[in-house]
């Protein structure tokens, strides 16, 4: 009886004993070596690179919802405090102001972004006239171009000093490029101190147009 004769795998048996060959071994082909009833390669390739494109945009679309809220969510609160969210701040004792004389106040309080609240901040200045028990404010910024604007020596007119827009007491313009009168703020008096709803506008503009922060 002849010896059996060795040979290296996938060379048609496994140390000669007529075992199958591995599968890909030179001379089968994958059909062979496939399980009965298997797809053929190339549809389980084309299932494969199908099933990793749905994954890749299920994440994708994971991504992409929060990232949307936080957009939207942004947009939405920078349209609510530009459309008429209330900001009151402290301002001055009433009995400090002296009747129908215009007062420069700072106007210091929180300063809030995204994601931080910074405390005692300057904010911005504003004029204020006592007239009577009622104040009335204005915004500091010149409407042209944001200078300061400043009390005229004779105490009846505001300057600004930057272009030379002269506005009366009431804030109206009464000569020079500023587009519109000096910006209004709302006032109110809480147990003897002064309060003002501090608001930022758009320079050059002839319309008030209320920008956040």
């Amino acid at each position: 009886m002849a010896e059996p004769t060795q040979k290296e795998p996938g060379a048609g048996g496994y140390l000669g004993y007529g075992l199958p060959n591995e599968p890909g071994a030179p001379g089968v082909s994958a059909s062979a070596s496939a399980p009965i009833g298997a797809p053929p390669p190339e549809e389980r390739r084309g299932a494969l690179k199908a099933l990793v494109a749905i994954g890749g945009l299920a994440y994708a679309g994971a991504l992409a919802a929060p990232a949307a809220s936080f957009l939207s969510g942004s947009a939405a609160g920078n349209a609510g405090s530009a459309g008429g969210r209330e900001r009151w701040v402290r301002v001055g004792r009433l009995a400090d102001l002296p009747p129908d004389e215009p007062r420069r106040l700072k106007v210091v309080g929180e300063e809030r972004d995204a994601f931080t609240v910074a405390k005692d901040q300057m904010l911005g200045a504003i004029w204020v006239i006592r007239e009577g028990e009622k104040i009335r404010a204005m915004s500091a910024t010149c409407p042209h171009l944001g200078c300061g604007v400043e009390l005229n020596d004779d105490k009846k007119s505001f300057n600004c000093p930057c272009h030379s827009s002269r506005f009366a007491l009431s804030g109206v313009p009464e000569t020079g490029p500023s587009p519109r009168p000096m910006d209004p703020l709302a006032t109110r008096v809480v147990d003897g101190w002064v309060e003002v709803d501090f608001r930022r506008y758009r320079d050059g503009t002839a319309e008030l147009q209320e920008i956040a922060g």
